[in-house]
C-alpha cells in the first residue's frame, strides 16, 4: 500500500515538473521569438543607414577634392580647430570603425532588454488569450488586445535602445579620434572637451551661416545619420507592432 502511495506521489510530482518545464520552454520560446523580432527590426534599420553612409563615404574618397569637401566641414563641426589633412583623410576609417562599434553596442543589449521586459508580460498574454478564447472573442479582438500590450513593450524597448545610442556618443568618439590624430601630427594644437550642449549650439550656428549646413554632403552629415537612424528605429518599432502581435498570438494560441 505504501509503495502504491509513493508511486502515485512520484507520478504526480513528475507530472507537475513536466508541466512546469513545458511552461518554461514555451515562455523561453516566446521570448526568443520576441528577441528575433527586435533584432530583425534593428538589423533592418542599421543595415539601411550604415550601408547608406558607408556608400557615400566610399564614393567621396575616390576623389581627394570631393573627400575633403565632404569631410572637412564635419571635422570643423566636431573639433572647431583647423585639422591636418592627414587626419581628415583618416575620417572614413574612423567613421567605419565607430559604425561597427555602435552597431555592436545596440545588438549586444537586445537580449538583456527583451529578457527584462518579456518575463513580466508573457504569462499575462497567454492568460489573456485563453480567457478571450473561452469567452468566444473574435480573433481580431484578441489581436487588438495584444497590440495594446505590445505597444507598451515597444515603448520601453525603444526608450532603452535610444538611451544606449545616446550613451555611446558616436559624435564624441569621432571627435576624440580626430583630436588624437591631431595631437600626433600637430602636437601644438589642443582643444578643450566639448559638451553636448556646445556641440548642438555649434551645429546650429554653422547652419545659420550656411543654409545647406545639414545636408548629407556638407556640415553635420554625421548628426543627420544619428538623428535619422534613431527616428527610423522608433518608427519601425511602432510600425511593426501588428507583426509582433500576430507572431505572439500564433505562438501562444496554438501552443496552449
Amino acid at each position: 500500500m505504501k509503495s502504491i502511495l509513493f508511486l502515485s506521489l512520484f507520478l504526480c510530482i513528475a507530472q507537475a515538473l513536466q508541466i512546469n518545464f513545458s511552461s518554461q520552454e514555451r515562455n523561453m520560446s516566446n521570448r526568443d521569438s520576441a528577441q528575433s523580432h527586435y533584432e530583425s527590426v534593428l538589423d533592418d534599420i542599421l543595415s539601411q543607414h550604415n550601408e547608406g553612409l558607408l556608400t557615400e563615404l566610399s564614393m567621396a574618397i575616390k576623389d581627394p577634392h570631393t573627400m575633403y569637401a565632404v569631410l572637412r566641414p564635419q571635422a570643423d563641426v566636431l573639433v572647431q580647430d583647423p585639422m591636418e589633412d592627414v587626419c581628415v583623410a583618416q575620417m572614413p576609417g574612423m567613421i567605419a570603425n565607430q559604425i561597427h562599434e555602435f552597431s555592436h553596442a545596440l545588438y549586444s543589449q537586445v537580449d538583456t532588454i527583451v529578457t527584462d521586459v518579456w518575463k513580466t508580460t508573457d504569462t499575462e498574454l497567454r492568460q489573456m488569450i485563453l480567457h478571450a478564447i473561452n469567452q468566444g472573442s473574435w480573433e481580431q479582438d484578441v489581436l487588438d488586445e495584444i497590440v495594446s500590450s505590445v505597444e507598451f513593450i515597444n515603448m520601453e524597448i525603444s526608450d532603452r535602445l535610444v538611451a544606449i545610442a545616446h550613451q555611446f556618443d558616436f559624435l564624441g568618439k569621432i571627435r576624440a579620434a580626430l583630436l588624437n590624430c591631431q595631437a600626433i601630427f600637430d602636437p601644438h594644437t589642443t582643444s578643450a572637451p566639448q559638451t553636448l550642449t556646445e556641440k548642438i549650439w555649434t551645429a546650429i550656428l554653422i547652419s545659420f551661416r550656411n543654409p545647406g549646413a545639414f545636408e548629407p554632403n556638407t556640415h553635420g552629415f554625421l548628426n543627420r545619420y544619428i538623428f535619422d537612424l534613431i527616428s527610423d528605429l522608433q518608427g519601425e518599432l511602432y510600425g511593426r507592432t501588428i507583426e509582433l502581435a500576430t507572431s505572439i498570438y500564433e505562438d501562444l494560441a496554438f501552443n496552449m
